[in-house]
């Protein structure tokens, strides 16, 4: 009788183990499909964030588009002038030579020669208008190359890089809606390289530029400072407009959220500034209470050597 009872137990244990296999199994398989499905979830998810990232930098460029081809085109401007005058130069250099090989009297040619003023004024504007030249022309490059290194798309990929450069580029590119609106207060300490997506440094700092121009709406001042800490860097970015009200500072960093007329904003771009500086890079940023501008002043700090 106990071996029956033995064995209906043991019967009732192994339908029971085997219930609870199957059961396990297909928990396993549904969570294999869910990880399966989270992670071509986020894959989409983060090829959704570079294409607004990128999205957003092109609107960006859009709006830099007119004053960028101001900057430009002033200095080819001249630069082509300079060489149609140097041109005409070379006619009027080559006419006075012929003239002096034509001449039988070569000495007194040549005291001639070097006696007439208009020789004497080409020979000494030539150096002025090369240099001129130059220099516009290396303006230009400059421009391009920034202009390069902000619309460049780098996704994930980091490079030690000082962000002073990243300065000096973002405010060479905004050079034109600079000029006109504001002005430019820097007070940059030397930095340590730190790992970061240039491009995207770029798109942080050129969104707090063209905000704060956008605050201020008028004349004011814009101030940036640099300055390195023992294991991070801040960058501090501030301005004479009116400020964030405080009912909507826990609201600023949110996507789609602005305070623009409609048609005139997306609301992504402090969104994204706050996803590319702690997300991508490891860092912070937040909002001062108070700083070198009146109005809003953003502190981004960066990690010199994240985990």
């Amino acid at each position: 009788m106990s071996d029956q009872v033995y064995e209906e137990a043991y019967h009732r244990e192994k339908q029971a183990r085997l219930v609870a296999e199957e059961h396990l199994e297909r928990l396993s398989r549904e969570i294999y499909t869910k990880n399966k499905e989270l992670a071509e979830a986020y894959e989409s998810l983060r090829k959704n964030q570079i294409t607004l990232v990128q999205n957003e930098k092109m609107a960006s460029v859009g709006f830099l588009a007119a004053g960028i081809a101001h900057e430009i085109n002033n200095p080819l401007g001249f630069s082509l002038s300079n060489l149609h005058v140097l041109l005409e130069y070379s006619a009027e250099l080559n006419t006075l030579l012929t003239n002096l090989k034509s001449q039988s009297d070569l000495s007194s040619a040549c005291s001639t020669l070097l006696n007439d003023p208009q020789l004497t004024f080409i020979l000494e504007d030539i150096p002025a208008l090369t240099a001129e030249s130059i220099e516009g022309l290396d303006s230009v490059k400059q421009i391009v190359s920034d202009l390069r290194g902000f619309a460049r798309s780098d996704g994930d990929d980091k490079t030690l890089h000082n962000i002073n450069d990243s300065i000096h580029s973002t405010l060479n590119v905004l050079r034109n809606e600079l000029k006109h609106a504001c002005e430019v207060h820097t007070d940059l300490a030397s930095l340590p390289k730190v790992p970061c997506s240039i491009g995207k440094i770029n798109q942080v700092l050129t969104n707090f530029i063209i905000n704060a121009l956008q605050a201020m709406g008028g004349p004011g001042g814009l101030y940036i400072t640099s300055r390195a800490m023992v294991d991070c860097i801040e960058i501090e970015i501030g301005d004479d407009g009116p400020g964030v009200a405080d009912d909507i500072q826990q609201d600023i960093f949110s996507p789609f959220f602005t305070t623009k007329p409609v048609g005139q904003g997306t609301g992504l771009g402090l969104s994204i500034c706050h996803a590319i500086v702690v997300d991508d890079l490891g860092g912070s940023l937040r909002l001062l209470s108070s700083g070198r501008g009146q109005g809003a002043n953003f502190l981004i700090t960066l990690p010199i050597n994240p985990q």
